[in-house]
This record gives C-alpha cells, structure tokens and sequence, in this order.
C-alpha cells in the first residue's frame, strides 16, 4: 500500500459507521493541506483533511483547528463546520460537509461583513478565557504593538536572504528591497507615534483585551450557501490573537478584498468585545499600514522554501513558476495601494 492509499484507508477509518466510505475523490486546493470529499456507503458527505506536517513547521494545524471548532460547536455556531472525527497520529480529521460557492472577489456585501462581524462576536462572549483557556495562540499571534513590528521584521527578513534563483526571484529580490527600506522608514514613524501618545510598545495587552481570531480571516475562506449565508472554513490558523491584527488581516488579504467603507462596522464588533476599547481603536490605526505590508510579505511567500513544500504537499501539480510570477505581481499592486493611503 503505497502512502496515498494509506490516506485513503485511514480516512474512510474515520467515517461514522466504521470504514463505509463509496468514494474519496480530491478536492481542488490551493493552501497548505490535501483536502478530499468523502461520500459514504449512507449517501452522507463529509470532508476530510490530511494536515501538512514537517519537523520544521512546529504548527500542529490539526490540533489548531480541531480545538476551534470544537469550542465554536461548544457556543453552538452554525456558520462552520462540525469536527467529527480525527487521527492526530495520521494527521488527519474528518468534518461536516458544507455545500456552498467560494465568494469570488468584487461579491462582497455589507450583509456579508455584518455576518463575518456577528461570527467574531458569537466566538468571543465575556467569559472566553475561561471557556477557550487550553485553545492555542493563533499563528504569529502578538499581543504588544512590539509584536506586531517584530512579526514584520521576520518576514521583511526572511524575504532578504532570498537566493537568485532565476529572472523572477531576480525581480522579488528588487522589490524585498524596496519593501525593507519602506518598512524601515514607517516602523520609526510607528514607534514614534506609540510613545508619543503614551503607548509602550514592549507592554503586553490585558488578557480581557485578547480575542479568539479564526485568522487568516477573510471571504477566501468562506462558502456561500445555496440560502445567501456564509460559512467559514479553515481554522489552521485560529487561536487568541490581538483584535486589531484580526481587523488589520480581513481588510488586507488580497484574495477576495474587502472594501474599506465596511471597516466601521467591522471594527465595531471588535471594540465590543473588550475592555480597552480606546486601546484597541489606536492600535488598529496605529498598525493598519504594518498589516498591509506584511500581506504584501505574505503574497512572496511562495518564494520560501518552506512555504513551496506546504504548495507542493497540497498539490504536488501545481506550476511554481508561473505561481512565483502572480504573486509578484500582486504583492507590486499592494505595496502600490499602501503608498496611496499612508
């Protein structure tokens, strides 16, 4: 049995009724795991999951998103799917299937942020801390504007010891350059900002100040159910995190943006939910051109070597090249946009 085969037994293993899985067909993906549609002997769908996992990527994504979803299930959110089942030695878990279209880019309504909105408020109730006490920090998560910088600061620095690979690594090279000494510049200006207004950068935020982010946040992680609502999906990322970089990330993510004129309400229900609401309004503002120039960091990743091992794991067809290329240039109208607004 070679190693696909073995994700195959073991995953028609994790569905209800002991192993009577008719078929296991998979899915077109574009992120960092294998993804497969698995319908059962009953007629029932399911959706399973094989996490990428290397001895260099410390992120246990299935424990991450097996957590969160078993807290939303907890506070009785229906806007995402329901763990079922799981084989954390094997790396995978089985979840409700959810019918649904990907939300294409230019679709977003306000109803739409009105529910991602809701879907933070619904996971952060008052009592969260002690509810979602064993739930890990999300991924990069920062609880200090220190943090926030030195988040940047890696991946600016990651980003500069790229090797010239080819005519397009070339060309990311230049760009990183121009990014690091734009960075530069508004990382002074930030600080300067923060001290002025009587802000210590290295001081942690109050655990009550602290929110349950699905991260990576976004309508590129949402399907549209044949009735109009959304369902989110992908939590690999989820954990506590700073509201600010939850706003900072779903207002930032080039897959399918956001327009700005939601970020009022958006920002409304973050303020909601904690207890420095001043705080959390000057950090938002404070740090929004640090977000936008770290997805432009994001949008290079598949420069990484790392990052192209999780493309490959996911869909070893896939083309890096002409992936190389697209991000590029994306990553240009981004840093394009940045230089419009700040």
């Amino acid at each position: 049995m070679d190693g696909s085969e073995a994700v195959m037994a073991r995953i028609a293993e994790l569905v209800p009724g002991g192993g009577r899985a008719l078929d296991i067909a998979p899915c077109a993906v574009s992120g960092n795991n294998r993804v497969f549609r698995v319908t059962a002997a009953d007629g029932a769908s399911y959706i399973a999951k094989s996490y990428y996992h290397h001895p260099s990527d410390t992120r246990d994504r299935l424990h991450a998103e097996w957590s969160f979803l078993s807290y939303a299930a907890g506070l009785g959110i229906a806007c995402v799917p329901r763990p079922l089942s799981r084989a954390a030695e094997s790396h995978l878990a089985l979840y409700e299937f959810v019918a649904g279209e990907k939300v294409p880019p230019g679709a977003v309504t306000a109803a739409d942020v009105a529910a991602a909105a809701d879907f933070l408020g619904a996971l952060n109730p008052a009592d969260r801390a002690a509810r979602a006490a064993a739930l890990p920090v999300a991924s990069e998560g920062c609880f200090s504007i220190a943090d926030h910088l030195a988040s940047v600061d890696g991946r600016i620095a990651r980003l500069g010891r790229l090797a010239e690979e080819s005519a397009v690594h070339a060309a990311a090279i230049r760009f990183a350059d121009v990014l690091a000494a734009d960075w530069t510049r508004r990382r002074a200006e930030m600080l300067a900002r923060a001290a002025a207004a009587g802000h210590d950068a290295a001081v942690p935020i109050a655990t009550a100040d602290r929110g349950l982010s699905p991260s990576d946040f976004g309508f590129h992680n949402a399907l549209r159910r044949a009735d109009g609502t959304l369902a989110f999906i992908d939590f690999e990322y989820a954990g506590w995190d700073d509201p600010a970089k939850t706003l900072g990330d779903f207002f930032s993510q080039p897959a399918v943006p956001v327009d700005r004129a939601h970020r009022g309400r958006f920002l409304d229900a973050l303020l909601g939910i904690v207890s420095d609401a001043r705080a959390l309004e000057f950090r938002a503002a404070l740090l929004e051109p640090a977000f936008a120039l770290k997805w432009c960091c994001i949008m290079l990743n598949e420069f990484l070597p790392e990052a192209a091992a999780r493309r490959r794991f996911a869909d070893p067809a896939s083309d890096t090249a002409a992936r190389q290329a697209a991000q590029l240039a994306k990553a240009e109208r981004a840093f394009e946009l940045i230089q419009r607004l700040w």
